[in-house]
């Protein structure tokens, strides 16, 4: 698999320093890595999705044999991230994400929506990690140095981004997916990913393992790629 180039795509809630450490080690092993920095996103004219898509598109360069990898909200894009590469798409890894439907649009559920008006100030979210109370926030990102490093370029999205429906390509879901789970907040996404067929992996670890134990998510991605490898043949 280290003949793929891997897009590393970050929630529209943190920066690209979220998938840093993924990088670090993935370059370590040998793999090529585009990690863009799609926080733009706050500030694009609606739709908003459509923005985050093409910037992470554009990252690519023309490269061909493309495994993108998404974590947490980014899921939602993923589908459209994937149909806009065409067939330089090798396939799509659903980390700790949203799983959006086979059909339709991804669309963000009354009771999140509610949740976020609560975390919102002067019509923009706050910044994701002062969404927790500090012991929570210690746990997912135990060193003052991460959090500093994760909050320098997390940004502070417009609540409106959360009012857009994300439509999904036609029959997107029967392509080369699979989906790897951090933590057991993510398990209903998990288990809606193994009834679609795709390989599945869990890791008992936290929302923000991408940043804290980047070898394990690593192995787990690449292990599920291999799989999909192996299906295809």
């Amino acid at each position: 698999m280290h003949e793929a180039s891997w897009l590393l795509v970050h929630s529209p809630l943190v920066g690209p320093s979220s998938w840093r450490p993924v990088d670090d080690e993935a370059r370590a092993r040998g793999v090529d890595v585009i990690r863009p920095d799609l926080t733009s996103v706050g500030d694009a004219p609606a739709p908003r999705w459509e923005h985050f898509v093409d910037s992470a598109v554009r990252a690519t360069d023309g490269r061909s044999d493309l495994v993108v990898v998404g974590h947490s909200g980014a899921g939602a894009m993923l589908p459209a991230i994937g149909a806009s590469m065409g067939d330089r798409l090798r396939a799509l890894v659903f980390v700790d994400s949203v799983v959006p439907p086979p059909r339709g649009a991804h669309t963000t559920s009354e009771r999140l929506r509610g949740s976020l008006d609560e975390k919102t100030a002067n019509g923009r979210l706050l910044q994701w990690l002062d969404w927790w109370p500090d012991d929570v926030v210690a746990e997912l990102v135990p060193g003052t140095e991460g959090r500093s490093e994760l909050r320098s370029d997390m940004p502070r999205l417009p609540r409106s981004f959360y009012d857009e429906d994300v439509p999904v390509p036609l029959e997107w879901s029967t392509g080369p997916c699979a989906y790897l789970r951090l933590s057991s907040a993510y398990d209903e996404e998990l288990d809606a990913a193994g009834r679609i067929g795709w390989p599945c992996a869990a890791i008992d670890g936290t929302h923000l393992s991408i940043f804290t134990d980047p070898s394990s998510v690593l192995d787990g991605i690449e292990a599920l790629l291999t799989r999909l490898d192996r299906n295809s043949h």
